[in-house]
């Protein structure tokens, strides 16, 4: 056995002989004697450790035995409650872990942050959890230099600083802490500071109890112990006064003032933080507050009694119980309860709580990569079962004609055999055999033919019983296919779930900005926030949280008055904000409402004319009108403030809101307010879609864009000029094709007949879409495209169908706002025939790639030529031999006959000899592009290849064919 792993078990018996001692001893006696036997294991500890040659668990045991020393004859209760806790044992189960398992990384982080609890008396100098955690990781992994580990891990957590931004920024960490500990740091601050920016809220108030305001205080020296450790001096100066200053009696003086600044700290030090992971330098408040805390301190002690300036010692000691660190019980950030649990006095904690499992968020995505790959081959199978029972149908109907002709020929054997035995026919038959030499032989034979008969009609009678088998095993494996899709499903959904995060997470964000804007522009408001507790998609929610800053940010600069103003209006001085999620079928409906002075329209119209938005003489709804503050560049505001003014805000609300596939709408009324309602779907990733087909291409519509399918007879049609009506819920709504958005060709439609519409709405007007065919909804799992792959405005992703193809997935919302922004011009159904009359070029595109011959055909197809695709050179050979091709596109790298090998190919054809050939790859060297032009290619292009390029070189090359 080697010396680490000696240790570790050393270490494991420790920790097993200091959690089965009774942290719950009452006679002063028993605490006594228990006290001393935990000094004495660590005494041992610290000399094994030396033994070892651990030289950092070793000065971390010391100081921990000289902690425990200093408690031992004063105070032996701290002890135990230490023990009660976890601490004292916590950090040794997991030093033995981190020996026994150096591949995984996360035992150093939580002994770092186990060392680093606020249950212990004071954090243990940034030397010894250094020496602690390089000793752990040298004897764990001897191979790997420190230096290099360190640089992997940081790069690894995505923390990385530059190396001058200690010199520039004051409010950064040290460039050379360890990277374990920086990870811990950053994985257990923020749910302190959140905390204790809660109560300190409270406190602001006066509505607090007195263990609240000590465990104010203990967070607050908590998080400055963690940041003096990792070098963030700016957070620990700042927790450090308010450490202080909560540590004083400070409640007869918060309604002079002392109230505001506690509250203005409490956003202060979440902004902090937020600027820290961000890389921002100090908020403007910084330094203000900073010499605002040390007035009022110097104010407190000054009226503090002389005897109350030195607290007892056990008023800085915990007084409830100890919750053990979050690594052990395995959740993540405390909840409510958790935290009223601890606020109130002589709870009972458990020690262990493993209800939650922090799981990275990597892995969630790769379980719906999964399980979306699940649904797609659960999709195909019940297609292939489908195709399978139809077969079984087909087969059955075969047998049944078979069934019938073999009767007939039964019947025909019978009256031939009946006629054949009848006495006149037998005379006749004997003459005639004599004459011609009938033997009795071919009788038999005649006999054989309806023994065949007889066997082949038995036979048939089998076969149809094997088929009956088949039908009756198909439709159970049908059934289990529609069990295995109910699963999936489920599955799905549940893992779907594991993204969701509740509205209260930025709760607090939220209704700091809401304050901090209100100190900015001395105004005063109120925020209410509805539906806290829904379940929103991480990227969902992440999302919105920008626009939402936005957009309370202009609802208190641009909406709510001034306290004055608003009592002048008969309002109350302070403004009410109301936020309300809510979730609607498929959507997350979020509305932002104020009371303030709400939006003027001749204002905002006056204002866009001046820019030169609109023309003098345009004429516009007052929807329109407000709509016009969602332009780039749009402002009200003649100054330039740190809030408003520099026309960014509202555009980048709407870009926000259209990236996420939703829609907003704006109403206001001039003196009552203004209300925002923005809708987005629930989730981007697996959806539900209807299959459609525009022109000779099938794709998918998400459902939720959908408001309603509707079948419309020939006599509901109206027509103004060239532009097709139908009446639908009193509305007059202009029919759309699909084809004609999307720039593809396809027929007119019959208007003769009837037809189904899709009924679509967007923020402005409801369009009814017509669409060549509509195919049954299914679900669909939404695949991002690589950038040069998103090609067509409009579409959002891809989906595999079950038949294995591969049809995109509009955005039909964007194409509509394109529409009706003048971005997206129709052309008319007679232009389009006369386009269609023309002959199409046929393009050959010959990729091993899917993906690459997909893209490049919708490309082309767009373009307006007709695409045959290719997957090597020798099925493009054969494509050349059997159809006319104008243009080959080619890749250079492809199984049994490469691009350069056709060329060549191609090159000694006489009747192929002069075909534009274009080579599209990834091989951008010059060599490569010498044997391209050696082989005879006339075009090389690198990818990603873009439409313009593509399109140049197309129509460059086709017009010297049509030369030639």
């Amino acid at each position: 056995m080697d010396d680490v792993s000696a240790f570790a078990e050393v270490l494991e018996d420790v920790a097993l002989q200091l959690s089965s001692l009774n942290p719950l001893a009452e006679e002063p006696e028993e605490i006594a004697a228990t006290a001393a036997t935990i000094v004495a294991k660590y005494q041992r500890l610290s000399e094994a450790a030396h033994q070892y040659g651990m030289a950092g668990v070793a000065q971390t045991a010391e100081w921990i035995h000289d902690l425990l020393l200093s408690y031992q004859e004063m105070l032996p209760e701290a002890i135990l409650e230490l023990l009660q806790g976890g601490q004292l044992f916590g950090w040794i189960e997991l030093g033995a872990f981190a020996l026994r398992e150096p591949e995984d990384h996360s035992h150093l982080p939580a002994i770092a942050a186990e060392l680093m609890n606020e249950a212990w008396p004071e954090p243990p100098t940034p030397d010894i959890l250094e020496n602690l955690l390089v000793n752990l990781r040298v004897n764990t992994l001897q191979p790997a230099p420190v230096e290099e580990e360190t640089l992997a891990t940081v790069a690894a957590i995505d923390v990385t600083t530059p190396s001058n931004a200690v010199a520039q920024n004051p409010l950064a960490w040290d460039a050379d802490i360890h990277p374990e500990l920086l990870e811990a740091y950053l994985q257990e601050t923020p749910g302190q500071i959140a905390e204790a920016a809660r109560l300190i809220h409270l406190i602001s108030q006066g509505d607090n109890t007195p263990e609240q305001k000590r465990h104010a205080a203990r967070l607050a020296h908590t998080v400055k112990g963690a940041s003096g450790v990792v070098g963030v001096k700016a957070i620990a100066a700042f927790t450090h006064r308010l450490e202080d200053i909560l540590e004083l009696d400070i409640n007869p003086h918060l309604p002079n003032g002392l109230g505001a600044t506690l509250a203005a700290c409490a956003d202060c030090l979440e902004t902090l933080f937020d600027h820290l992971q961000e890389h921002k330098p100090l908020p403007d408040e910084y330094h203000s507050l900073l010499a605002e805390m040390d007035t009022w301190e110097l104010r407190l002690t000054e009226a503090m009694p002389a005897e109350a300036a030195e607290p007892d010692i056990s008023e800085l000691l915990p007084v409830t119980p100890l919750l053990l660190p979050d690594f052990i019980t395995q959740s993540g950030l405390t909840t409510d309860d958790e935290t009223s649990t601890n606020n109130t006095p002589n709870a009972e904690v458990p020690r262990s709580s493993a209800t939650h499992l922090s799981v990275p968020l990597e892995t969630v995505q790769r379980l719906l990569n999964l399980a979306g790959e699940l649904i797609t081959s659960t999709s195909q199978i019940a297609e292939q079962a489908q195709h399978t029972l139809a077969f079984g149908k087909q087969l059955q109907q075969q047998d049944e004609r078979i069934r019938q002709m073999l009767e007939e020929l039964s019947e025909t054997i019978d009256q031939q055999s009946s006629n054949l035995h009848s006495p006149s026919t037998y005379q006749s038959f004997a003459t005639l055999s004599q004459a011609d030499g009938f033997d009795q032989l071919e009788l038999e034979a005649y006999n054989d033919l309806h023994s065949t008969s007889n066997l082949l009609t038995e036979s048939i009678a089998d076969n149809r019983e094997l088929t009956r088998n088949l039908q009756q095993q198909i439709r159970q494996i049908s059934e289990q296919v529609y069990q295995q899709q109910r699963l999936q499903r489920q599955l799905s959904e549940t893992i779907l779930r594991t993204r969701l995060i509740p509205v209260q997470s930025i709760v607090t964000r939220l209704e700091r900005t809401v304050r901090e804007t209100c100190r900015r522009t001395d105004k005063q408001a109120n925020i209410s926030i509805i539906g806290q507790n829904l379940q929103v998609d991480t990227d969902i929610l992440q999302g919105l949280n920008a626009p939402l800053l936005h957009m309370l940010r202009n609802a208190i600069d641009h909406g709510i008055e001034t306290p004055e103003a608003r009592q002048a209006a008969g309002k109350s001085p302070e403004g009410q904000i109301e936020l309300r999620f809510e979730q609607k079928g498929n959507q997350i409906h979020l509305t932002l409402s104020d009371d303030g002075q709400g939006l003027n329209p001749e204002q905002i119209r006056a204002r866009a004319i001046e820019r030169g938005m609109i023309k003098p003489d345009s004429k516009l709804s007052e929807s329109d009108i407000l709509r016009l503050i969602l332009q780039p560049g749009f402002t009200t505001r003649d100054q330039v403030s740190d809030i408003s003014g520099r026309g960014v805000g509202m555009d980048v609300v709407q870009t926000a809101v259209e990236d996420l596939q939703g829609l907003l709408h704006i109403s206001s009324e001039m003196g009552q307010g203004t209300t925002i309602h923005i809708q987005v779907p629930l989730t981007l990733i697996a959806t539900n879609a209807l299959l459609v087909r525009a022109g000779n291409h099938l794709v998918a519509i998400p459902s939720n864009t959908i408001q309603q399918l509707l079948y419309v007879a020939p006599d509901q049609y109206q027509f103004e000029g060239e532009n097709w009506f139908i009446q639908h819920q009193e509305q007059s709504l202009e029919v759309l094709q699909l084809s004609q958005l999307l720039g593809w060709q396809a027929p007119a439609p019959d208007l003769r007949k009837g037809h189904s519409l899709l009924i679509i709405a967007s923020e402005q007007k409801s369009y009814a879409l017509y669409v060549d065919e509509i195919q049954q909804p299914r679900d669909i799992v939404v695949k991002s495209l690589a950038p040069w792959l998103n090609l067509a405005q409009g579409v959002s992703g891809a989906c595999i169908l079950a038949n294995g193809a591969v049809a995109p997935v509009l955005d039909v919302l964007r194409i509509l706002r394109h529409l009706e922004n003048g971005q997206l011009t129709l052309k008319s159904n007679q232009a389009l025939s006369t386009y269609k009359t023309a002959q199409r070029a046929r393009i050959l595109i010959v990729d091993d790639s899917l993906s690459n011959r997909k893209s490049l055909s919708l490309m082309v197809e767009q373009m307006g030529h007709q695409a045959m695709t290719a997957v090597d050179g020798l099925e493009a050979l054969q494509q050349l031999h059997e159809h006319a091709i104008e243009l080959v596109l080619t890749d250079l790298e492809m199984p049994r006959m490469n691009g350069l090998e056709m060329t060549q190919a191609i090159r000694i054809w006489p009747e192929k000899r002069h075909l534009p050939i274009v080579m599209i790859t990834s091989r951008g060297t010059q060599k490569h592009r010498n044997m391209a032009q050696q082989a005879g290619v006339d075009a090389y292009l690198t990818k990603p290849v873009d439409h313009d390029t593509l399109n140049k070189q197309l129509q460059r090359w086709l017009q010297t064919q049509l030369a030639a």
